[in-house]
Formats: structure tokens, C-alpha cells, sequence
């Protein structure tokens, strides 16, 4: 049978009356705490039975203090011979606890008790806060200008839409603590001041859970979306990474606090400390993925290759829904035949196919296309506008600035079969590009090499990639 056990207890750092009772249940249930650290909560065995614990806030006290200053083992030592035993204490917070059945409260002046908790809030949590809801909004900004900017990349990457979706819970998160905490003081200044009383304090547990059942939630579905892929090896080296780091500064710091070093020497160790592992780590893991990106591609296989002008060329023989054989009789065998898949998500999934003669054959014909997929209707014409302007602008040439010079110009859609269709125009002449919209899916389709195009051909596009066959 264990006599200790840790657990990971999330409270908010003023909820006094939460921990007090969470440290009462667990007495009752056989375990008093021994130790609050950045690691858990660690508890030892002992025989169940009914104890009063009291948090109390000391704010000169520091997480780097090498052990009790003199006022804390001052108040420590008068709080022991009035039955109150320290448990355990974590920066500024001090947790005791008295087996009498009522005791004597440690605090009983409110007006004191909300200042002092007033004053700890300060030197740590608002501050810690503060910076979090800003790295927040900064970067919750930044994922809504590329939201904006590219709706349907933005959409169709798991990896953008959990970094979208940490940032959001970050923001939520700290935006609730801060307005949380502030309502509690304002109810609790005025009614300490007015009758003495002192309002219970009312942490964020439920919410601090949820997100964290969210964001663990999220995490496992974007490792699993990326399974068999060197990206989910990307993912796990961050994770790894922060974790390292964090253990690598707190036990640090540790060692500093039991080789009793001062808090100010500690506190500048610490910081230099985070700053030199944050960018080092850092830099290490972006040099190691910079200089091996084309290994974490999908790794393809050419089915042959060739040598042209002393460079390898690959030739692939991949399946492709739409082929240049399908729309029109050729002899030449040379092609290439290629998909590559962009992103899929749970809400957009797109894909790209191309089919390329050799370079010693440039006058073959080729088929270029994409095809992106959207599974959730209410996403459907946002991402259809995003598309249509990225048409034009992607192929066009600024110079001169001219509206004629590039745009997308309305076409019948009836030949394709689709619900819209829509054809690039460069400097005032029609491109053979198109954007078809079909009921869930648009096409962008490339013809821009020799094609003459029939309504027969047209027709084989939205038999062949429509979304029932896409």
C-alpha cells in the first residue's frame, strides 16, 4: 500500500476557500498534504479523520526564497502554539492545518485578510495573468488576420486549427481569471469594510478542467490526424521540448533554493536561465526541421526517373481521377502522373493532382488541378470568395496595375454541370484557367497549354470530379 500519493490540483492561486475544503476532504479521506511544488501536490497516509486547514497569503514571501524568512518563521512559529501547523507552504501562500475541532482562526480582521490576499495577487498571479491574456490577444490576432487572409489554408490544417484553437483557451483562460479575481475583491473590499465579513472565494476549477480535457482532447486528434506522418515526430519534440525545459529551470531553481543561495541571485539565474533554453531549444528544433523539411513531406517513391541537362527528374505513376487520356487520344506515354495531398481537416480537405510530360516533351499537353472539398456548408461561399480572388491574384501579373489585367469573369456554368463556374482573364484576354463550384466542392482546373475544350470534355470534369467521386 502507498503512503504517498501526488496529485495535480488546479485551483486559482486566491481561491482560499476551494483549497481549504478540497484539503479537509482529503483529510477525511485518509491523506494530509506534505508538499505544494510546480511537480503536484504531494500527500502522505494518515488515519482519516476531521482537520481544519487555513490558507493564508504572506506577499513578501518569494517562489525563490532559499527557506522562511525571519518574518515568516515568526508568524509560523506564533500560529504553532496556537495549534496551527504549517503544511506546506508555495510562495506566497501558506497552508496550515489544526486538528482542533474549532479553532481559533489564524486570520479575523477581513479588511486585513483582502488586503493581504490583495497584496500576494499582485507580486504574482496578476502579473503571470497579464502576460498570458496578452501573448493571448497577440496571438489570436495573428491567427485571425491568416484566417482572413487565407480562410480555406487556414481551414483545411489541423496544425493551424489547434494552434487556433490553444490560443483561443489561452485568452479565455487568463481573460476569466483576471475579471474573476477583480470581481471577488471588489465584493469582498466592500463587505469587509462594511460589517467585517469576509466573501468566500470562488476559483475557476470546472472551467481550468474543461480546457485542459479540451486542449488534451485536441492534441490527440491532431497527433492522430497526422499519424504515419513526421509531423506528429514534430508535434511530441515540442511537447517534449517545453516539458524539458520547464523541468530543467524548476529543479534548477530548486538546487539554487537548498544551496541557499538568495532570492535576487536565484530570481536572475532563473530568468537568464528560461530566456537561454527557451532560444536555444528553440533554434535547435527549427534548424533541425529547416535543414530535413523535405523529409517530413509524404515521402512518394517515383515509379522511374530520367536525366535532363544533367538534373534527375522523377516520373510518377499515381492514380489520378481525371487524366489527360480520359479527354482526349494521345500516343505520347511519357507522362507523369501525381497527386499531391495539401491538408485535410475536419472542416475542408484539399488535394492537388498533376499530369506533366517529360521536360524533353514540353509540347505534350498537361493537366493541372485541385480539389477542395468542404464539409461544412455554413464554410461554403467564404471559402468560394477566398478562392476566387486568390484565382485571379495568384496568376496574374501587377504591372501595369490595371483591373483588366487579371480578374475572374462569370462563364456558363451549364457545360460544366456545375453550380458556377468561373474563368481567369489575363491583360484583358481569357486564360484557359478555370474555377468550377459544384454542392460541396470547388475545382481549379489548368488547361492553359494548347487545350481547346468541348462541351463533351467539360462534362467528363464534373463526372470525374464531382464530389461524388471526390
Amino acid at each position: 500500500m502507498k503512503n504517498t500519493k501526488r496529485r495535480f490540483v488546479l485551483f486559482s492561486f486566491y481561491d482560499r476557500s476551494g483549497i481549504e475544503t478540497y484539503l479537509e476532504q482529503q483529510a477525511e479521506s485518509g491523506w494530509l498534504l506534505e508538499k505544494v511544488s510546480a511537480f503536484g501536490w504531494r500527500f502522505r497516509r494518515i488515519e482519516p479523520r476531521k482537520i481544519r486547514f487555513s490558507v493564508v497569503y504572506f506577499s513578501k514571501a518569494s517562489a525563490f526564497d532559499p527557506e522562511p524568512s525571519e518574518q515568516q518563521l515568526v508568524f509560523q512559529d506564533f500560529c504553532e502554539h496556537t495549534g496551527w501547523k504549517i503544511a506546506s507552504s508555495n510562495a506566497q501562500m501558506q497552508i496550515f492545518y489544526n486538528d482542533r475541532a474549532d479553532p481559533t482562526p489564524i486570520e479575523t480582521d477581513a479588511v486585513l485578510e483582502v488586503a493581504a490576499i490583495h497584496a500576494a495577487v499582485k507580486k504574482s498571479f496578476l502579473p503571470n495573468y497579464c502576460l498570458l491574456a496578452a501573448a493571448g490577444m497577440m496571438n489570436a490576432a495573428l491567427f485571425v488576420w491568416r484566417l482572413l487572409s487565407d480562410p480555406v489554408g487556414v481551414l483545411a490544417s489541423n496544425a493551424s486549427l489547434f494552434t487556433g484553437l490553444c490560443c483561443a483557451l489561452m485568452l479565455i483562460l487568463s481573460l476569466t481569471e483576471i475579471i474573476g479575481y477583480y470581481r471577488w475583491h471588489k465584493r469582498a473590499q466592500a463587505a469587509a469594510e462594511l460589517d467585517g465579513s469576509f466573501t468566500e472565494t470562488k476559483g475557476h476549477t470546472n472551467l481550468q478542467a474543461l480546457i485542459l480535457c479540451v486542449l488534451l482532447t485536441a492534441f490527440a486528434l491532431f497527433l492522430i490526424s497526422c499519424s504515419g506522418s513526421k509531423m506528429s515526430l514534430i508535434a511530441l519534440s515540442s511537447v517534449a521540448v517545453v516539458m524539458g525545459i520547464t523541468a530543467i529551470i524548476v529543479g534548477i531553481s530548486q538546487l539554487m533554493k537548498k544551496m541557499r543561495l538568495s532570492a535576487g541571485v536565484n530570481r536572475t539565474a532563473t530568468i537568464i536561465l528560461t530566456i537561454v533554453l527557451a532560444f536555444g531549444f528553440s533554434e535547435l528544433l527549427f534548424i533541425a526541421i529547416s535543414s530535413n523539411i523535405n523529409s517530413f513531406r509524404p515521402e512518394k517513391t517515383p515509379a522511374e526517373t530520367y536525366t535532363y541537362k544533367g538534373y534527375t527528374q522523377n516520373i510518377y505513376h499515381d492514380e489520378l481521377p481525371l487524366t489527360i487520356e480520359d479527354l482526349m487520344d494521345t500516343e505520347y506515354d511519357g507522362y507523369s502522373y501525381a497527386i499531391r495531398t495539401r491538408d485535410k481537416s475536419l472542416l475542408i480537405a484539399r488535394w492537388e493532382a498533376v499530369q506533366r510530360p517529360r521536360m524533353d516533351a514540353l509540347d505534350q499537353p498537361e493537366l493541372e488541378y485541385t480539389v477542395t472539398t468542404v464539409k461544412v456548408p455554413l464554410l461554403y461561399d467564404w471559402c468560394k470568395n477566398a478562392l476566387l480572388q486568390d484565382f485571379a491574384h495568384h496568376y496574374g501579373h501587377p504591372v501595369p496595375e490595371d483591373d483588366l489585367w487579371e480578374k475572374h469573369v462569370a462563364v456558363d456554368p451549364a457545360p460544366w454541370k456545375a453550380r458556377e463556374a468561373y474563368q481567369l482573364w489575363l491583360g484583358g484576354e481569357p486564360d484557359m484557367r478555370f474555377l468550377l463550384c459544384y454542392d460541396g466542392c470547388m475545382v481549379e482546373i489548368d488547361f492553359s497549354n494548347g487545350w481547346e475544350l468541348t462541351a463533351e470534355q467539360m462534362g467528363l470534369v464534373a463526372e470525374k470530379l464531382s464530389p461524388a467521386k471526390s
